[in-house]
């Protein structure tokens, strides 16, 4: 029987430990029936899963025990930084699910002249990110900055030296990849409707590489996955 996987947000430190998020103590007992002596999989973010069995079950919290541990399969993969232009709501939610699975390190939401959107919710972002990262087998977590203009991104020195953006007039990506060895990226990926000139002219002034996905438009939600998947899958 496939074994469910949860997230704490406290640091498994011994064999055992108490577990007190009472929405997904609810989910245990109402709808995977479990009781004392169900096995789950729980994670803390730093890179193990803890196979535990359930010693006590309460209202509101439970007592686990680690029966076995194990790192996770997401080590010595690249480093990704994917700064997307704000699109709409349910479309950049999208976005950072797939990024989760895919291997992102981190998302940066970016107001650009064309964003349609120019707020986020990080709390329904970071419930997509858990829920995406229990799903993926993952064992950190994916981060997402607050929202910044490309400016300001760019002049707050936290991304990767390796930087790129992504417009149709851009040089191929196919020929960039073939000749890069870089492992660390920080990739720009435009609203709908694509980064404008000024924005464009911002990104050479900063002399990064402006690139193209291939002849055909592709929506930014679609821009958005295809750039990552290109960037981690082998």
């Amino acid at each position: 029987m496939r074994l469910h996987r949860f997230y704490t947000s406290t640091p498994i430190e011994s064999d055992n430990f108490e577990f007190n998020d009472r929405e997904v103590i609810h989910q245990w007992k109402k709808v995977f029936r479990y009781n004392v002596g169900s096995q789950v999989i729980v994670f803390d973010g730093r890179g193990m899963d803890y196979l535990c069995m359930i010693s006590a079950l309460r209202p509101g919290g439970a007592s686990l025990m680690v029966v076995n541990r194990k790192k996770t399969d997401f080590s010595n993969r690249k480093n990704i930084v994917l700064c997307v232009g704000l699109i709409k709501k349910d479309n950049f939610e999208m976005v950072v699910q797939k990024a989760v699975e895919l291997g992102v390190n981190h998302i940066v939401p970016v107001l650009c002249e064309r964003s349609e959107k120019r707020k986020i919710n990080p709390e329904r972002l970071d419930k997509i990110i858990i829920e995406s990262t229990e799903q993926s087998g993952r064992g950190d977590l994916m981060t997402v900055s607050k929202s910044m203009t490309i400016q300001e991104v760019l002049d707050l020195g936290i991304l990767p030296q390796e930087k790129v953006a992504f417009h149709p007039d851009g040089t191929s990506f196919k020929q960039y990849k073939e000749n890069t060895k870089q492992v660390s990226f920080a990739a720009f990926v435009g609203p709908e409707g694509g980064f404008s000139d000024k924005e464009i002219e911002l990104f050479r002034k900063h002399n990064m590489q402006v690139l193209a996905l291939g002849q055909t438009i592709l929506r930014a939600e679609t821009a958005s996955i295809v750039v990552a998947s290109q960037f981690l899958v082998d």
